[in-house]
């Protein structure tokens, strides 16, 4: 059961191309401590473009070993003080998401772009056991047309408690194709769904051409 940890920053006006650098630097040093960690940028969905750096860790227990050695490290430390110092980027959001069971993709990106719905379930008994049936039932159709989905759920942060249903593709070109085959499908299993969640949020993300 993969943990993500996301941390969720936008570049202060006129501070673009130091903020870009920074965030290059900080994911080039994470890797380089054994932290399997990339970027993305928000493509759709955002007022802003939002930054997306990404951890990924296999469970609790190497999530907590990581976080104590960026807390330690001094390298790490050094890199901290610069970003704070160079006041190019702004936190929006810090979170942890954890991989529901049945859901698992393991501690690795779904591809270079990915659609990423937040889902708050109905607060009313046996809804949210509906939810993840439903869920469960359109990674089968997605999967069957090329996506790699996963779902999580948020543990702290703006989406709290919520469920992000994701789907990963390689590359735009195999998003639109993979939509396109599943959207009759997908259309017909819809449309007999009951109303199980509340839609929070969709954002499309992809690799950055600049980071």
């Amino acid at each position: 059961m993969a943990i993500l940890r996301v941390q969720t920053t936008t570049a202060r006006e006129g501070k673009t191309e130091e903020f870009n650098s920074m965030v290059r630097e900080g994911s080039e040093l994470m890797n380089s401590k054994g932290i399997n960690t990339v970027v993305r940028v928000s493509h759709s969905g955002t007022e802003n473009i939002e930054v997306y750096s990404i951890n990924f860790f296999e469970n609790w227990t190497q999530y907590g070993e990581a976080m104590n050695l960026l807390m330690t490290d001094s390298d790490m430390q050094a890199y901290y003080f610069k970003v704070i110092t160079s006041w190019s980027g702004i936190s929006l959001d810090n979170s942890e998401l954890v991989e529901v069971p049945g859901f698992e993709k393991g501690a690795e990106t779904q591809g270079a772009v990915s659609i990423s719905t937040a889902w708050q379930p109905i607060q009313k008994k046996g809804k949210t056991g509906k939810f993840l049936k439903s869920c469960k039932q359109a990674m089968e159709i997605h999967e069957k047309y090329g996506a790699k989905v996963r779902l999580l759920q948020s543990f702290g942060g703006r989406y709290a408690g919520q469920f992000l249903y994701q789907m990963g593709f390689e590359s735009f070109e195999a998003m639109g194709k993979a939509q396109d085959a599943a959207a009759e499908e997908f259309a017909a299993f819809n449309a007999k769904q009951p109303i199980t969640a509340q839609l929070v949020n969709q954002v499309v993300l992809r690799s950055s051409t600049v980071i």
